[in-house]
């Protein structure tokens, strides 16, 4: 990038069409690049919610980020048992009620 371009997530908050009501839902995000999105989208100041298979590895993966000072919310989803998505979206109404972003980086390992 020369000095005349502009990093279009570094623009003023006036300027910007996200904010901290903006919500990110980032699936398998407890690893790789769904982990880095989370803590981008979070550095953002993005409401975020990170959704990992494992709860333990979830749960770890979100204290490193709260380690960082960043604020981000844990649900466990396996997205492929409908149960778990039937009761991700239930809670998830109630806390947020609309989505903005959805980022699916969860794998289906059998």
């Amino acid at each position: 990038m020369n000095s005349k371009e502009q990093d279009p997530l570094s623009s003023s908050p006036s300027s910007r069409w996200w904010s901290k009501n903006t919500v990110a839902i980032v699936t398998g995000a407890n690893k790789g690049i769904g982990f880095s999105l989370v803590r981008r989208f979070a550095e953002l100041g993005l409401t975020v919610i990170l959704t990992a298979r494992d709860s333990a590895r979830g749960l770890k993966a979100v204290d490193a980020l709260m380690a960082q000072g960043l604020h981000v919310h844990f649900f466990r989803l396996d997205v492929s048992d409908p149960s778990s998505i039937q009761s991700f979206v239930s809670w998830f109404k109630e806390r947020f009620g609309a989505l903005d972003i959805l980022v699916s980086s969860s794998t289906h390992e059998k």
